[in-house]
């Protein structure tokens, strides 16, 4: 959990450490908290991801293409954040220490978010969505959060913006 003055804190609010799964069998177990959907399961299974979903959030990441996931996929030490479609395909954004800490934001979320830091006091960094697709930003530290967005010109996800507490 993070810290931060009241203002900030709000429009963070969703990048709060969610209740870690359990794994059981190897295989991926939903939280509790938030259960994982059955078409992310699935997902998950044609991936063969190892280790527990601690965070997960739905999103269009790409332009025209079907709502995917962005998953955080925890392990004994760390774990990595991951953007997995129905077909099983999974791309990872970056690993992370600690505890997961996972969010996705639409581009005008995240423009709000950025000027909310960029008058903080207490944090700093920039976000600037550059597309009108889904913005997906986690915690790669216990004070470090980093965010992409996928470019369709590239053909990946690239890093948009970081900010830190």
């Amino acid at each position: 959990m993070h810290r931060l003055p009241a203002g900030v804190a709000a429009i963070l609010a969703a990048l709060a450490a969610t209740t870690a799964a359990v794994a059981l069998g190897g295989a991926l177990q939903p939280s509790p908290a938030k259960p994982v959907p059955a078409e992310l399961a699935a997902s998950i299974a044609k991936a063969q991801l190892q280790g527990t979903v601690a965070s997960w959030c739905r999103g269009g990441f790409r332009p025209g293409g079907r709502p995917e996931y962005a998953v955080a996929v925890a392990r004994e030490r760390g774990g990595s954040y991951v953007v997995i479609g129905r077909d099983g395909a999974a791309v990872t954004l970056a690993a992370f220490s600690g505890g997961a800490d996972l969010s996705c934001y639409t581009p005008a979320e995240a423009r709000r978010l950025n000027r909310t830091i960029a008058s903080s006091e207490t944090i700093s960094g920039r976000i600037t969505p550059r597309w009108n697709t889904t913005v997906v930003c986690g915690f790669v530290e216990s004070t470090s959060a980093a965010c992409w967005q996928y470019s369709p010109s590239r053909r990946e996800f690239v890093k948009i913006g970081d900010w830190t507490t």
